[in-house]
């Protein structure tokens, strides 16, 4: 019995673990967390910088892809043949018989890159419609800031980074809107107080319509349909030609490596102006590769970075430059590049 009491007594002392086990069994434990949490930690920041990278990249080709559809619609204004002679007597939207007593000259040689606000001491519609004769410009950023300082945005937008580009387009909406169910089932905005141009499709010697002339009006829901009353594609006066609303954009890099795009619009305080939208961050520069015809063949006959007016007027081509950040400080940026063809300029030459 004795012999059984000792032998129990010890077994008793000899189960569980000692301080030193605990200890090391505490130490490797804790190796063990370290280590995984390690490993959790440097996945997570290897995860994180392919995600932004992936975003980055992303931002990069959606600023490319609407710079390329921007450039892609140069010259476009609905029915109306391009390019646009403002002051044509017969088809230009400033010709005598659409004047109203509208003073239109001496405008500016070198137009104004904010058309439509009425900065210029011109009426806005005046404006618009001799940037139909310009509906492509593009230089640096600093010349932005000249257009700034005289207020001719009329709101304006954040400061452009001076070096790099900037491109300024001029066309028509690419849906036709109207009053009614028109704007809806064209899936296009509803008529609302601004400005609209509409193409006469009607020839008709004896009441002097050639077919071709445009009208450019400032109105809204209430005056459209008894300002705009040109005919589709014959004299039927029920069969109404396409109204489109005027577009007039302008992008540019700004100061704080983002991609911004003004584009005139009714303001809330009354009138009109440039309202800004930021479309990419990240963004470092932009630069443009313009493909020029000088002997209208369809072809280009050299490649400029500067555009001049003279050059603008016969642009049938461009080579987007964007450089973007890297979300790493020690990668280097990337650069995206695209080539787009101007079809409305292309294909009247062709």
């Amino acid at each position: 019995m004795s012999r059984l009491i000792t032998l129990r007594h010890y077994q008793s002392k000899r189960a569980g673990f000692g301080l030193i086990e605990l200890m090391i069994a505490l130490a490797l434990g804790t190796v063990i967390i370290l280590g995984v949490t390690t490993l959790f930690s440097d996945s997570s920041r290897a995860l994180n910088d392919v995600n932004r990278a992936g975003r980055q990249l992303e931002n990069s080709l959606y600023a490319i892809d609407l710079l390329a559809k921007e450039l892609s619609l140069v010259d476009y204004w609905g029915e109306a043949s391009a390019p646009v002679d403002a002051d044509d007597p017969a088809y230009g939207a400033l010709r005598a018989s659409e004047l109203d007593g509208l003073e239109i000259g001496p405008y500016p040689a070198s137009p104004p890159l904010c058309v439509g606000t009425g900065a210029t001491g011109f009426e806005p519609r005046v404006e618009l419609a001799w940037a139909m004769e310009s509906p492509l410009l593009s230089g640096v950023g600093a010349e932005i800031n000249a257009a700034f300082d005289k207020n001719y945005c009329n709101g304006g937008g954040s400061m452009p980074s001076a070096g790099a580009a900037y491109l300024a387009v001029r066309r028509a909406s690419t849906c036709a809107t109207g009053v009614g169910s028109i704007a809806t089932s064209n899936a296009c905005g509803a008529v609302d107080d601004f400005f609209y141009l509409q193409t006469n499709g009607c020839y008709d010697e004896n009441a002097g319509l050639s077919g071709g002339e445009v009208k450019l009006y400032g109105l809204g829901s209430a005056d459209i349909e008894s300002t705009l009353t040109y005919s589709r594609y014959s004299c039927n006066a029920s069969e109404r030609a396409p109204i489109y609303r005027y577009v007039s954009r302008i992008y540019y890099v700004n100061q704080s490596n983002q991609l911004v795009r003004l584009f005139l619009d009714a303001l809330e305080s009354g009138g009109h102006g440039y309202v800004e939208e930021i479309l990419v961050d990240g963004v470092e520069d932009l630069q443009f590769d313009w493909f020029i015809d000088d002997t209208g063949n369809g072809t280009y006959d050299r490649k400029v970075s500067d555009l001049g007016a003279t050059d603008a007027a016969n642009v049938i081509g461009a080579k987007i430059w964007l450089k973007v950040q890297s979300p790493q400080d020690f990668r280097p940026s990337s650069m995206q590049s695209r080539i787009v063809e101007l079809p409305n300029r292309v294909g009247r030459r062709r």
